[in-house]
């Protein structure tokens, strides 16, 4: 859920819950409920505005995230990468892929790439490391951004085995 419509993401956060279901946060943007939303909430995966809306830096944010309960957490932080942790994991970095620059053609919707393949790779392989799943996701990211519009960028899976086979980590 992405809180664009508040009342909707809580009554939906505490029924996942209640019936044991994960919820995932896309946090764009903080909204008018995000402190409350938070508590019903396993992974949250921020953007960098979202952190400076909060008055944080991206590591203070893990942080607050943590002790709101929040099983993973994660700031998006584009070329540079993902800083996440899991449980009570250090912070660890997650390095973007090194798409050359005259292969990037659109980076709208890099992010909502982003969550869908995390949760994806999630529900593929619930017993899988998150690191894994991230991984996917910067593969889905990398493959999104080399394509005008949305629905021209959507990877399938072979798509994300040739992203991973022909680009780098940028820390590599």
């Amino acid at each position: 859920m992405d809180g664009h419509i508040p009342e909707a993401a809580l009554h939906y956060a505490k029924a996942c819950r209640k019936h044991g279901i994960m919820t995932s946060l896309d946090g764009g943007a903080v909204r008018e409920n995000t402190e409350e939303l938070l508590d019903y909430i396993d992974v949250a995966i921020v953007s960098e505005l979202f952190c400076e809306q909060l008055g944080r830096s991206a590591e203070d944010t893990l942080e607050y995230l943590r002790a709101k309960g929040v099983k993973v957490g994660g700031v998006t932080q584009g070329e540079k990468g993902l800083l996440w942790y899991e449980a009570k994991s250090p912070i660890k970095r997650l390095a973007a892929l090194s798409v050359p620059k005259e292969r990037v053609l659109d980076t709208n919707g890099a992010g909502d790439t982003f969550h869908g393949a995390y949760v994806y790779g999630y529900l593929s392989n619930p017993k899988g490391a998150w690191e894994d799943h991230f991984k996917l996701a910067r593969s889905a990211s990398a493959h999104a951004i080399q394509f005008l519009g949305n629905e021209a960028s959507l990877p399938t899976v072979q798509d994300l085995d040739n992203v991973q086979k022909n680009f780098p980590a940028s820390d590599e």
